[in-house]
Formats: C-alpha cells, sequence, structure tokens
C-alpha cells in the first residue's frame, strides 16, 4: 500500500471507495451522488482542501480509501486547527490497516506542518472500528 497526496485524477476511483466504505443511506446513495461529493470537496464547499494533509491510499495501483483535511471546520467555528471532512476505506481493503496508516499520516503531517490541533467529527455513519481507531489515536468528545 502507498500513501500519496490527494490528485484531481483520483475523483472515480475516490468516489467509487466512498459509495463502498458507508452503509447504505448514509452518505451518497449513488455513484452519481458520491461523484458529486467528490467534486465538492475538491471545489471547496466543506473548506478548504488541505493537500499537505490530505491523504490518498493506493492498493494495487488503485486508490482505496482517503483522509480528507480542510483548513478548518465550516460546521463547528469554535474549533481550531485542521478539520477532517472524512475518512473511508474501501470494503476490499477493510482490516489491513489502510484507515489507521492514513489517519496516522494526517495526524503526523499536522504535527510536521506546526498544526497544534487537529479536530473531526463523527455521526451516524461511523462505524465502531472508527470509533476505536479515534479512541485509539488520542480523539476525545469535546465537553461542554
Amino acid at each position: 500500500m502507498e500513501l500519496r497526496p490527494i490528485q484531481l485524477s483520483d475523483r472515480d476511483a475516490l468516489a467509487d471507495a466512498y459509495l463502498a466504505a458507508y452503509p447504505p443511506g448514509v452518505a451518497a446513495t449513488t455513484l452519481s451522488d458520491a461523484q458529486q461529493e467528490m467534486d465538492d470537496t475538491f471545489a471547496g464547499e466543506f473548506g478548504t482542501l488541505r493537500p499537505d494533509l490530505t491523504r490518498v491510499a493506493v492498493f494495487q495501483g488503485r486508490p482505496v480509501g482517503a483522509i480528507l483535511v480542510v483548513g478548518k471546520s465550516i460546521w463547528d467555528p469554535q474549533l481550531r486547527g485542521p478539520f477532517i471532512i472524512d475518512l473511508f476505506v474501501h470494503p476490499d481493503v477493510k482490516g489491513m490497516g489502510v484507515g489507521r496508516a492514513l489517519l496516522d499520516e494526517a495526524v503526523h503531517a499536522c504535527a510536521m506542518a506546526g498544526d497544534a490541533t487537529v479536530s473531526l467529527r463523527i455521526g451516524e455513519g461511523t462505524s465502531p472500528a472508527a470509533h476505536a481507531l479515534y479512541a485509539r489515536a488520542g480523539f476525545e468528545p469535546l465537553r461542554d
């Protein structure tokens, strides 16, 4: 597996992985919807993409997952620093440590860029495995 910066040419393969990664009805419902999500991500609809922090996992020559990081959350103004808008892995490679490698790489890249913190949001489509991954990486829920 290779981790590398995201490229516009990854759009279709990432849309396929994105669609396959989530249970039906949680994220995109069609490949066209998933492609639109990728287009919106590249266009900055969810915040300005940080290419220095965003990574794509490539397995056997095919993008199979990504961690998408923007400069700051557009949904949670109280959060500082980079914000992970998505982390997804195609089911074909689940259990191979792809998600952990992507998260570790992004957190390390944040530290190397001088960012003191990185945040994310969990929701309906967040799997128990993702919850465990985030907890192992040291992410903690915000306290009121």
